[in-house]
């Protein structure tokens, strides 16, 4: 229920991924002065705001003593942040290949003076400026579907579900005298396939309609995912519950791409359920029999060689045991073992970074785990990269209107080429699509020589020798990978501990911090 509140009662969240800028400021505050609240802002209980930051922000220059708030029951700051990101996409009629970039182009396009030249200014407070509270009214599902079917799309109505969910209940949908939808298709399906009688509306004068549909669906702050939820993209990398791969009837795991196809191209991993004879030799051959899994996901690929007789040192950072929950004690005693096992100076043959950077978010992070690579195998190891490129399905359906069922809940980002967003009602993440030029990019700094740099099924796969020791580079990947956060607002805090198990693994003093583990 929508309720008309003191301003003062709810608050900016302190993580809204939303950027300011003022000549968008202006922009609602003409809206407010034209159009009024046409959908209310939604907060939590204590009144954080997880929509509409840009609008109570100038409804208080305006002078607004009241707002209309809907309030939301979520008390989880997990959820809150996941709900804030659902809710900056799901409130605009966008595609899927609609980023900040291109709908704040479209926007200043507009003749948006024209289109409110027009339109007489609404009194801040009057009854007028809130048409969502005193103009909101019942309409006919059925009837509303009928005008408007032809503009039913899935991706949107994904998102309006899973914005129901999360909430509780619909947002209203803006219409135009003709009954024609200005915003909010997407939940206007959702309500007509779940079979709801009548759907609340708000409409707008036929005056209005083209500056509402500007500014409900293309008025928006950039999205800075890469600033403010930069940690939570970072532990939200874990792998899904749903992406277990397939056992055999004796509880041996398939093992994953990312780990044969350089021997075995056109094979599977239910080829590979167990490691013997001559395939075990032909691996052994081109990888060597002491490996490290360096972001091991369930360790399944950890157990299926340690099966076959293979020394694997594992580094999970973000374990899951059951459910998509990161296990933090588990994560800190495999990073501890991890260390004991590098600190033992084992030399390795290779370190294999498979299906890694498809989720981690930045690439100054990707770098970061390859100056640790090349210390792990210096100085005679391989570094082994399997990871999805621009071309692979995930990058190229977001491009299309029409996509499959399992990619509807995500959107592309901008802030590096083909990456996007997925699992935003829940655990938002990160996927990347790789070039042929960033993966060199990555990996030439750190390496003398790129062997192998194969595009197979869509999927980088790449082998890289002679590893570079850079102690600078290392000691800033050390403070970095070691000291990862955690939902719960912690960090690894290894740091210490892995800097001096490098030093003495590789004979050298690293740079920077001062102080040893356990200080």
């Amino acid at each position: 229920m929508v309720k008309l509140v003191p301003i003062g009662d709810v608050r900016a969240s302190e993580y809204n991924p939303r950027k300011n800028d003022e000549k968008r400021l202006a922009l609602t505050e003409m809206s407010l002065r034209k159009l009024g609240f046409l959908l209310p802002i939604y907060a939590d209980k204590d009144g954080e705001i997880l929509s509409g930051h840009q609008r109570h922000l100038v409804a208080e220059r305006m002078g607004f003593d009241k707002i209309p708030v809907q309030y939301v029951d979520q008390e989880d700051l997990n959820s809150r942040k996941a709900l804030n990101v659902l809710f900056n996409r799901a409130t605009n009629d966008l595609q899927k290949q609609d980023t900040c970039t291109k709908i704040k182009k479209r926007l200043y396009n507009m003749d948006i003076d024209s289109m409110c030249a027009g339109l007489p200014d609404i009194e801040p407070g009057s009854e007028a400026s809130y048409p969502c509270v005193y103009a909101c009214r019942r309409i006919d599902t059925v009837q509303l579907a009928k005008k408007n079917h032809r503009d039913f799309d899935s991706h949107m109505k994904a998102l309006a579900k899973a914005l129901e969910k999360k909430t509780g209940s619909l947002m209203p949908v803006v219409i135009g005298p003709d009954m024609d939808v200005v915003n909010g298709i997407g939940r206007l399906q959702v309500a007509a396939e779940a079979g709801k009688k009548f759907i609340q509306c708000v409409e707008v004068t036929e005056a209005q309609r083209e500056f509402a549909s500007a500014m409900l669906n293309l008025l928006s702050m950039d999205f800075s995912m890469e600033s403010e939820y930069a940690d939570v993209l970072r532990y939200n990398s874990f792998m899904r519950e749903r992406n277990t791969r397939e056992t055999d009837a004796e509880g041996n795991c398939a093992l994953g791409d990312g780990f044969f196809k350089g021997v075995f191209p056109n094979n599977n991993g239910r080829d590979f359920f167990k490691l013997e004879g001559d395939v075990l030799k032909a691996w052994t051959g081109r990888y060597g029999d002491k490996i490290v899994d360096f972001g091991a996901g369930k360790l399944n690929n950890t157990r299926t060689l340690r099966a076959a007789g293979v020394y694997v040192s594992a580094f999970e950072p973000y374990f899951v045991t059951t459910g998509d929950e990161i296990h933090k004690q588990k994560s800190l005693e495999i990073a501890e073992r991890f260390l004991e096992e590098v600190e033992s100076g084992v030399e390795y043959t290779s370190v294999f970074i498979s299906s890694v950077f498809n989720s981690v978010p930045f690439m100054e992070d990707r770098k970061k785990i390859a100056a640790i690579a090349a210390a792990l195998c210096y100085p005679k190891g391989q570094v082994v990269c399997w990871c999805q490129s621009n071309e692979a399905h995930q990058f190229t359906a977001t491009k299309k209107k029409s996509v499959q069922d399992e990619a509807r809940l995500t959107f592309d980002l901008d802030y590096e080429p083909n990456t996007i967003l997925g699992d935003i009602s829940k655990h938002p993440k990160v996927q990347k699509g790789h070039t042929r030029e960033e993966m060199t990019g990555i990996f030439a700094p750190r390496f003398r020589k790129i062997k192998r740099l194969d595009l197979i099924q869509k999927f980088w796969y790449l082998e890289a020798i002679e590893p570079i020791l850079d102690v600078d580079a290392l000691a800033d990947a050390l403070d970095f990978e070691f000291d990862l956060p955690y939902p719960d607002g912690s960090t690894m805090g290894l740091a210490g501990r892995a800097r001096e198990v490098f030093e003495k693994r590789l004979g050298v003093k690293l740079p920077g911090k001062e102080g040893s583990y356990g200080k």
